[in-house]
């Protein structure tokens, strides 16, 4: 198995697991705490380490219906080394991986956030045909 279809079957078994018994999340997605909600996943043991980075998912409604909330964390590295996949090498190599396992996405937003030094991608996935 490959690393990108191992990164696809391992978000797929977090975006199920979420379904089935995932933290709520009832906030707005304009005013996301997204330090906090880490520490809320990690605390939950519902925190992941995917692609070297940090990814969380909440149970949420999206627009009326069941969705799942997935935040993706990238640090800002000030000294890049060299070799090192830059930021938005690595933010692009998300964005593809969850499009092609989700193939669609209702929302997906990056927020840069100087003072944690993290770029941030937020994803809204609606449950669509789910028992």
């Amino acid at each position: 198995m490959s690393e990108q279809e191992y990164v696809q079957v391992k978000m797929k078994e977090i975006f199920d697991s979420t379904i089935e018994d995932g933290i709520p999340f009832q906030g707005t997605i304009e005013t996301l705490d997204y330090y906090g909600m880490f520490c809320k996943a990690a605390a939950k043991d519902q925190l992941y380490k995917l692609m070297n980075n940090n990814l969380c998912m909440f149970k949420t409604q999206w627009n009326d219906n069941d969705a799942v909330l997935m935040i993706y964390s990238i640090p800002i590295n000030t000294n890049e080394e060299s070799g090192a996949k830059s930021v938005a090498e690595r933010v692009m190599d998300f964005v593809a991986n969850v499009e092609k396992t989700f193939v669609s996405l209702d929302y997906l937003t990056s927020t840069e956030v100087p003072e944690d030094k993290f770029i941030y991608i937020v994803v809204i996935k609606t449950i669509n045909g789910r028992e």
